[in-house]
């Protein structure tokens, strides 16, 4: 996580609606997604910087990014998904939200996704060890 913490830097994107309240101004915003949908993101040459993190290192790295100013916005719908999400400290308001996410300059994106994913089913029940998740940057 060292290596993440050194490239992390964006600057100012604004705040969202859904994201958690901050005691600075906001620096950026760390957008939790359950997919990255490539209509989300700039329609240009882009690279994308994808590093596979625990999830708790996941969830050490945002508090202190919450610290530093940032703010957690999340599109994630699935309930039993954010329950599990915060029960390993992620930090996301429980309401799903099911709206479309377009990037904004300084975004840091984290994709969480089931491991194991049964195809055609709602999982109901999800644990934090059945999720994998990535930091996104765009560069």
């Amino acid at each position: 996580m060292a290596q993440v913490q050194n490239q992390v830097a964006p600057q100012g994107a604004g705040a969202s609606a859904g994201g958690l309240a901050t005691e600075h101004p906001a620096r950026g915003r760390i957008v939790v997604l359950n997919a990255l949908p490539l209509n989300a993101l700039p329609r240009r040459h882009i690279q994308l910087d994808v590093l596979p993190v625990g999830i708790n290192d996941l969830a050490t790295w945002i508090q202190r990014r919450l610290q530093e100013g940032y703010e957690v916005v999340h599109y994630v719908r699935h309930p039993a998904t954010i329950a599990a999400l915060r029960a390993a400290g992620v930090p996301l308001q429980e309401q799903p939200n099911s709206g479309l996410y377009t990037y904004s300059h300084g975004d840091i994106i984290v994709v969480v996704t089931l491991r194991n994913p049964p195809r055609g089913q709602e999982v109901q029940q999800v644990s934090p060890q059945d999720l994998e998740t990535w930091l996104i940057l765009v560069v």
